[in-house]
């Protein structure tokens, strides 16, 4: 039996996860301070490269239809690492409103993963992204599933150098959420959702 604390333990659990990601980023930057020097030309995909990330996102449900049609309207913050030439880890906080034909709810959620850098000209650089991770909304969501669901971002764009200290990236992103019939599968209804993101890349 779930007690009303249960949710309120996980709010917490996740609110607090925010700060010691950010003195993580920080820890990081001060280590990997040598490698930073290789970011020297601004690159947000070099190796050693640190960028704050600020993003929106918009998405409909494209298929897999439920009870209910969902849109899901978010932002997201966090932090990009370059993991080596090409190749950056991504990890984020999302905050996503859910749009549904019973009562409409937020969701709070966490993703980490990868975006791989697949073609560069000049300024532009072409790009693919897999994001991974777990999510608590206010209400059900979707309808017959459970608060507590996995998430799961993924997609591909476009990253524009625009100066040395900043970067505008726009995208097409699929939203999958789910609970992985924790539940049982009676009540592991899930959203698959496309729609485009936009997004900021600050140098830090």
């Amino acid at each position: 039996m779930q007690t009303a604390n249960g949710p309120r333990r996980r709010h917490n659990r996740i609110r607090h996860t925010i700060p010691h990601l950010v003195l993580l980023a920080v820890v990081l930057s001060s280590v990997c301070q040598g490698a930073s020097a290789q970011d020297a030309g601004g690159d947000p995909f070099a190796r050693g490269a640190w960028r704050f990330e600020a993003a929106a996102h918009a998405a409909t449900e494209a298929w897999n239809y439920n009870v209910s049609h969902e849109e899901l309207y978010g932002i997201s913050e966090g932090v990009t690492y370059g993991v080596r030439e090409g190749l950056q880890l991504v990890v984020a906080q999302r905050i996503y409103y859910v749009s549904q034909r019973a009562n409409d709810s937020w969701l709070l959620g966490l993703t980490a993963g990868v975006r791989k850098r697949v073609y560069r000209r000049g300024r532009f650089s072409g790009f693919v992204d897999i994001q991974v991770g777990i999510s608590d909304a206010a209400i059900a969501a979707p309808p017959r599933g459970t608060r507590f669901n996995y998430i799961a971002i993924g997609g591909g764009g476009a990253l524009w150098h625009v100066r040395r200290r900043l970067d505008l990236l726009a995208g097409l992103q699929w939203i999958h959420v789910s609970n992985n019939s924790l539940k049982g599968p009676g009540r592991n209804p899930d959203i698959e959702a496309l729609g485009p993101s936009l997004a900021m890349l600050v140098r830090f």
